[in-house]
């Protein structure tokens, strides 16, 4: 009688596996005997269910990409207009005990992509989705010139997931926070001060 085997468990045992390695080793620890090393089983187990290194990328990251979905949803809950934003920004630039590895993971994704369309392909999603949310958010709070806050929020924070792997101890969470408070107060609220205010009479 053949065993059930539950492949969305295993899937995600083995991306949890592939974070676990890459915060050991770095990303490029990242191999299919080392991950297989990892779970104590054999590359054979691995290939069944994740047949590549670049493979092992994107199940990482599409496993985030599910948290990550879930954490921000969670942290935004009831959250709207300027303080929805500003509070996806703040999310943004927080870092979790594994956002520093998948970030790693993501940026060798973008800088390898002819190796592998698929994770890049799985990063285009993930980003393209939460720049939705800043289009959203930015739109929802009134502010004025919207699409162009919602870009610069949204850069902002992209460039701060590039440096925090380029230097990790220099661009620390505090140092991006108290840049991105500055500008929270010039882009948004300040502006959303002003659209709540009546016009001036004559």
């Amino acid at each position: 009688m053949p065993i059930d085997v539950d492949e969305a468990a295993r899937v995600s045992e083995i991306a949890r596996a592939t974070i676990r390695v890459a915060g050991q080793r770095g990303s490029r620890g990242v191999t299919l005997r080392s991950v297989a090393d990892q779970l104590g089983r054999s590359t054979a187990f691995i290939t069944n269910f994740v047949p590549s290194r670049a493979q092992l990328i994107v199940n990482a990251l599409e496993y985030a990409q599910e948290e990550w979905k879930a954490d921000r949803q969670g942290r935004l809950s009831g959250a709207i207009g300027a303080e929805r934003l500003a509070g996806l920004a703040r999310w943004m630039c927080s870092t979790s005990e594994d956002d520093g590895i998948l970030r790693s993971l993501w940026v060798e994704a973008i800088a390898d992509i002819r190796a592998s369309t698929m994770a890049y392909d799985v990063i285009r999603s993930v980003t393209d989705d939460t720049y939705v949310e800043f289009l959203r958010a930015s739109r929802e709070s009134g502010l004025a010139e919207a699409e162009q806050i919602a870009d610069t929020l949204y850069l902002f924070c992209r460039g701060f997931h590039i440096k925090s792997v380029e230097d990790p101890e220099g661009w620390t969470d505090a140092r991006a926070n108290s840049a991105l408070e500055h500008l929270l107060k010039v882009l948004v609220f300040q502006g959303a001060t002003r659209a709540e205010q009546p016009p001036a009479h004559e």
